[in-house]
């Protein structure tokens, strides 16, 4: 008989799990030790955004629904996906820090909307494919997705807020 794959269990879950909630603790320490919180609140928001303390939490526990799609797809995947789905996932991730750090490392509203068209357009790639690895770890990818989402829209309503103009100009 052929051997099932045996993925990660449980205590490497909860490995993954404190890997990235030390990770989006910190980066969250480092935004407001830097200033960039002050900066963020002086900017001029719609009147639907809310508070950024929500917003801050909310994007604490987001990264944890990738977490548990990797730990998904590496357990039950299907063979030939698992390992792409696993890296692609991982790079949503990684996607999500660099978006943080560089926005508010330059404080600058169009790249922060740049950025954000990029990070949607990646989550929906890597969602898609992860769903095809294992379904429930595509589900799961669909909050990070739909996050993206708020954030692109907000993204885009800060940076015509705040530069009067968008990037292409005055659109």
């Amino acid at each position: 008989m052929g051997e099932k794959h045996q993925g990660p269990g449980v205590v490497t879950l909860l490995v993954y799990l404190i890997g990235v909630a030390s990770l989006a603790g910190g980066l969250s320490g480092w935004v407001h030790a830097s200033g960039s919180y002050a900066w963020l609140e002086g900017l001029n928001a719609p009147n639907w955004t809310p508070s950024f303390a929500l917003l801050n939490l909310v994007g604490l526990f987001i990264p944890v629904f990738a977490i548990i799609s990797v730990w998904i797809v590496q357990r039950s995947g299907r063979d030939g996906t698992r390992l792409l789905a696993s890296l692609l996932t991982g790079l949503l991730l990684a996607g999500m820090t660099t978006q943080i750090v560089v926005f508010f490392a330059t404080r600058d509203v169009t790249l922060g909307f740049l950025i954000a068209i990029a990070m949607w357009l990646y989550a929906l790639f890597a969602a898609n494919l992860a769903g095809r690895s294992s379904k429930p770890a595509g589900v799961l990818l669909w909050v990070p997705f739909g996050w993206h989402t708020f954030l692109l829209v907000l993204g885009f309503e800060l940076m015509r807020l705040n530069n009067g103009t968008t990037f292409a100009g005055g659109l």
